[in-house]
């Protein structure tokens, strides 16, 4: 189930800049090439807008995406949607008829070099965070901040520089002032008051148990409930001395909103330290909670997929009030340190006739596949685990099962 709003959003505003810059009157006549070399400018500014709305987290705005994993595809493609923009408004400047050329004043010359400031302070940004995976999460994440200075240098280039004057109260005048000030606003936000205004739920550390031997469920003890569904999923801030401030995403695994369990997987640098060091009594921060993996609302047959860590959403459902929905879960992982939960799931199935599980290890089977299966009528689909498994099941599934109810969640956040 996906929701079209948001791309429907991006749809309407992207469209209305082209056609209000189309239709706008400039100061003096101009030549094709500079007009045309305006309007991309203005869809360049408009996408930037939106690239930093995106970015804020609003629960609105992941509601019209559909799961925070959509809202952040967008905002990568749209970042290099607008950085193209800005490259070619660059070339087609160069194009402008001499006859056409802007008046120097100390203003323009000021904007003129502002413009250039912007699209490499663009490029070179935009360039190193699509290489995130070279990154510790907190460089990106600075990296992705940083982009508000070739933004307002933009923003000055697109006033001092322009042949429209975008000061006056025309419908673009209006329409740049309010994106390019919900823009900065926006970007200024998650710069300076995001991790102060959005982490409301604060709590400690009471519960460390190790459930592999690079896993590890912390139970979480808050100062007021966290209303949450199962199978959702929090941005969470620990504060110990040895361990990275910024906030990273993990799945709610049970608990009564009061109390809450994640279980924490050594995957990089950050989960391989909370696994070593983590100690009882640590004070945490918690913002959420997001997802869209709504068991409840699915058909009475459901067909669950899951990859290693991506059990837990699944759990939280499993642990709450027992359900009489016919559930067949198959749980795929590589090796039994990859396996967690995996007593719980063998026992859980054993006594509830309504819950088959199969579990899936690819170090002594054939990988998961379900390019010729057929899934029952009515069945509802959940998944969720590392975004290339989800994107490859999603497909096998799509091919025999055209109309399949499917509902996703994927790791990748950045």
């Amino acid at each position: 189930m996906k929701s079209f709003k948001g791309i429907l959003f991006i749809i309407i505003i992207m469209c209305s800049s082209a056609l209000l810059w189309y239709f706008a009157t400039p100061n003096e006549t101009i030549s094709v090439i500079n007009k045309l070399s305006h309007m991309i400018a203005g869809l360049a500014i408009t996408g930037f807008f939106l690239v930093f709305l995106l970015s804020t987290r609003m629960k609105f705005i992941e509601r019209w995406f559909h799961g925070l994993e959509h809202v952040y595809v967008t905002h990568k493609y749209l970042a290099i949607l607008s950085l193209g923009l800005v490259i070619l408004h660059g070339q087609l400047q160069d194009m402008v008829p001499d006859w056409d050329e802007v008046r120097e004043t100390h203003l323009t010359e000021l904007a003129k070099d502002f413009g250039e400031l912007a699209q490499n302070g663009f490029i070179a940004l935009i360039l190193i965070a699509l290489f995130a995976k070279f990154l510790k999460y907190e460089h990106w994440r600075i990296i992705h901040r940083l982009l508000l200075i070739p933004y307002a240098f933009g923003l000055y280039h697109a006033y001092f520089s322009s042949r429209y004057d975008l000061l006056q109260p025309t419908p673009l005048g209006i329409f740049t002032a309010s994106t390019a000030t919900i823009g900065f606003m926006s970007a200024l936000y998650m710069l300076t008051m995001y991790q102060d205004m959005r982490f409301k739920h604060t709590g400690k550390i009471t519960g460390i148990r190790k459930i592999a031997s690079s896993a590890v469920e912390l139970e979480l003890t808050l100062d007021k409930k966290l209303p949450y569904r199962n199978g959702q999923f929090i941005f969470l801030k620990i504060f110990q001395e040895g361990l990275e401030k910024a906030s990273h995403p993990f799945s709610i695994s049970g608990g009564d909103e009061q109390k809450i369990f994640i279980t924490i997987k050594a995957l990089g640098d950050f989960t391989k330290k909370v696994n070593a060091l983590i100690q009882l009594n640590t004070s945490v921060a918690i913002e959420g909670p997001y997802g869209h993996l709504n068991f409840e609302a699915g058909n009475q047959q459901q067909l669950w997929v899951a990859g290693g860590v991506g059990i837990t959403p699944f759990l939280s459902y499993l642990k709450s009030t027992p359900s009489n929905q016919d559930i067949e879960l198959f749980y795929t992982y590589r090796g039994q340190d990859d396996a967690i939960h995996k007593d719980f799931l063998h026992d859980f199935a054993k006594n509830n006739p309504h819950f088959k599980v199969n579990f899936i290890d690819t170090t002594q089977m054939d990988r998961l596949s379900f390019e010729h299966y057929m899934v029952p009528a009515d069945t509802s689909i959940f998944m969720c685990g590392p975004k290339k498994m989800v994107k490859r099941f999603a497909k096998q599934f799509k091919t025999h099962n055209r109309d399949a109810d499917l509902n996703v969640e994927a790791f990748k956040f950045r």
